[in-house]
């Protein structure tokens, strides 16, 4: 059994974890000249790649009207374009463009590299339980804000 004061000192260490990457959107959204709403919706649209404009809104919380001013945003900064879905051109999908590659690139790319080379530092064994300990925070806090939200 984990030794409670180091089970504290991990929860510490979440919170100020939280606190940093909350620090880092901002920085990263003055960068993009975006506000943390546009971030967010880039960064779905980054992971998942193209989507429909009603499930990027699911995925924020928004309604269609909503995600709409987000989307005019997103494509006046040049980060998005909107084109005909394949097979069903009446419907849209909102996808990346090069330039918001090229921006995450410029912004992102040294932190995506000091990562890569601290997880190597890694035993794939350890590697397993921080992934396992990662997903299951994820899906804790998923849940609390579910039901926060209602």
């Amino acid at each position: 059994m984990a030794d409670r004061s180091l089970a504290g000192q991990v929860a510490g260490r979440l919170r100020a974890l939280s606190t940093e990457i909350d620090r880092l959107d901002q920085a990263a959204a003055d960068r993009y000249g975006l506000n943390r709403t546009d971030m967010r919706a880039l960064d779905i649209l980054g992971q998942a790649g193209p989507l429909a404009p009603t499930d990027l809104a699911r995925q924020l919380g928004f309604t269609t009207g909503g995600v709409t001013t987000v989307l005019d945003r997103l494509e006046r900064a040049g980060y998005i374009r909107r084109r005909p879905a394949s097979g069903d051109r009446r419907r849209l999908q909102v996808e990346v463009t090069e330039a918001a590659a090229d921006r995450n690139a410029e912004v992102f790319g040294g932190l995506i590299r000091q990562t890569s080379d601290l997880l190597a530092t890694y035993t794939d064994d350890q590697l397993l339980v921080i992934d396992h300990f990662l997903a299951g925070i994820r899906q804790l806090t998923a849940a609390y804000a579910d039901a926060l939200g209602r």
